[in-house]
């Protein structure tokens, strides 16, 4: 990854308090006098000219969310043309790693709620949310490596596109043919449209709604649109005179979404699904899911992403990045436990609205903050390898997944 871009661009401590702040917000507010007006909010159902229903949450989670999913699509597609995912060699190590953290978590989960309908929350717990991992790494500076943030990064991005296939062939229903055919159709345009090169956003706009219909018709997430839209997007552009960069519209079209996305709809989003009545009914009600997606979460990623990463390594898969140690990856480990907007996004698909889905979030709310505790202090605790790079190398300005160079593999 050639910078920190993306939905955590210069401002990943920040981003991390607001989605923090946003949280909190909400189970205060469902734990105030004014719960049952949060709830009622959220939930109530507006007639819209053309008699639509729709609650403020399905907004929300159904309309806001797309936008962060092309986000992630583009964030994903830049990753894949310009940075570390381009370079198989540098990725080995995060692509393996974030497998093992898919992996473990769905196991564990299955094996505490097998044999029930419970059993369909079992990707809740694969996620990894990068706006709280990276904001925890951010807050110890200098005592972990710049190239453990770009594994960090090039992890979750792996992470990220696991739940948007898993999204988009487990949990959507069985679609609608003559809606699915249009929306077909309007991929065929979007591919188009990159094929010619297209630099104006409006024909990508434009299509990109109507593929969010015709997906919300034929049965399939909606916000998926999001990441089709942002994957015919072009990445590269024709070089402009006098030297200067090529226009490419995906890199400005980031830029853009990063503000509002990290500190507007992503709170939002909190604040509309993060809210949960304490109670020890809400507690115990469906105590297998909670127990599943806990454990999922918080031991299942640091065994699924320290036991793959081990094993790469043991193999010579793959080679530890530049500064950074074995110990260093078992802190990133634990920080992957915290899975919160993309975990709670996957619980709203995986339950209905009721005792399954409260229970998902306790599960997630109960981990997320130990994970990043965890993970913080155990870093605190682990600095950076000593280098004995020459001074002048630049081999700290690339923006590669830096790998050891050749020779003896040291040990895990």
């Amino acid at each position: 990854m050639s910078d920190v871009e993306g939905l955590t661009a210069a401002r990943p401590v920040r981003a991390a308090l607001v989605l923090l702040g946003a949280a909190i917000l909400a189970l205060v507010l469902a734990n105030s006098s004014f719960g049952p007006q949060y709830t009622e909010f959220w939930r109530t159902v507006y007639l819209l000219p053309g008699g639509v229903a729709v609650t403020a949450q399905a907004v929300v989670d159904k309309g806001l969310m797309t936008f962060f999913f092309l986000a992630v699509g583009l964030e994903l597609k830049r990753e894949l043309t310009h940075g570390a995912l381009r370079h198989p060699k540098a990725m080995a190590l995060p692509f393996v790693s974030a497998v093992g953290g898919m992996v473990a978590p769905a196991l564990l989960y299955y094996s505490v709620n097998h044999g029930g309908h419970a059993v369909q929350g079992w990707a809740i717990p694969m996620s990894t949310d990068i706006a709280f991992a990276v904001g925890a790494l951010a807050l110890l500076g200098r005592r972990v490596p710049r190239n453990l943030m770009i594994f960090l990064l090039a992890l979750a991005i792996v992470d990220d596109l696991g739940a948007i296939l898993i999204i988009a062939f487990y949990y959507t229903r069985t679609p609608r043919l003559i809606p699915l055919l249009a929306a077909l159709g309007l991929v065929g345009a979007l591919v188009f449209l990159n094929r010619r090169q297209v630099r104006g956003l409006g024909p990508f706009l434009a299509l990109g709604t109507l593929l969010w219909l015709a997906l919300g018709l034929a049965g399939v997430d909606p916000p998926l649109a999001g990441v089709l839209v942002a994957a015919s997007i072009p990445a590269s552009g024709p070089a402009r005179q006098s030297g200067a960069p090529p226009f490419v519209l995906a890199k400005r079209l980031e830029r853009w979404l990063a503000p509002p996305i990290t500190f507007g709809i992503m709170p939002l989003f909190a604040l509309a699904n993060a809210g949960l009545a304490i109670s020890i009914q809400a507690l115990t009600a469906k105590a297998a899911i909670t127990v599943g997606i806990f454990l999922g979460l918080l031991f299942g990623k640091f065994l699924g992403i320290a036991g793959a990463a081990w094993l790469a390594l043991r193999v010579r898969l793959a080679r530890l990045p530049t500064g950074v140690s074995y110990r260093h990856i078992l802190g990133v480990a634990w920080l992957g436990g915290i899975g919160f907007t993309m975990a709670l996004f996957l619980n709203t698909l995986a339950f209905a609205s009721g005792a399954d889905r409260v229970a998902g979030k306790v599960g997630i709310l109960a981990a997320s903050p130990l994970a990043a505790a965890l993970g913080a202090i155990w870093l605190f605790w682990s600095p950076p390898e000593r280098l004995s790079l020459p001074k002048k190398s630049g081999a700290h300005r690339s923006g590669r997944l830096r790998t050891r160079p050749k020779g003896p593999h040291p040990k895990p």
